[in-house]
């Protein structure tokens, strides 16, 4: 081998490893984007779900009155009370409740679904006091 085809093959074996390293590194900011996404997404749906659970235990507003509603990244209870259209919804909750074996509770399931694509986001569960029945 002459002098010019060791140092052409050196030359393409760099940019091969350059290349190899670089398309490695860009899969890794990938994978990284898409996890910082659905953390983001994850903290939001559990901090909306957390926040209707507060407000059905705090008795502000009732299952019946959050099922079905649409929201941005966080619960805003006039929307709810008032009925109004919410600007660019991101995600719906579905309220199910179901009575538990303990007298007086209630099983609250809170399903944050994607507006977009219906897709289950997070479900939260909690025991919540049953309303009082007024005689």
């Amino acid at each position: 081998m002459t002098r010019r085809a060791v140092v052409l093959l050196e030359v393409m074996l760099a940019v091969a490893a350059v290349v190899f390293a670089a398309t490695a590194g860009y899969a890794l900011l990938d994978r990284i984007d898409h996890r910082l996404a659905r953390s983001s997404e994850l903290l939001d749906a559990s901090d909306l779900a957390n926040s209707a659970l507060a407000l059905i235990e705090s008795g502000i507003a009732s299952p019946e009155n959050l099922h079905g509603t649409l929201h941005g990244r966080v619960v805003s209870l006039e929307s709810v009370v008032a009925g109004e259209f919410v600007r660019d919804p991101v995600y719906r909750l579905e309220i199910e409740t179901e009575p538990t074996q303990w007298t007086g509770l209630l099983r609250v399931d809170v399903l944050v679904l994607e507006v977009e694509s219906d897709r289950l986001v997070l479900r939260a569960s909690q025991l919540v006091p049953a309303p009082r029945v007024v005689q």
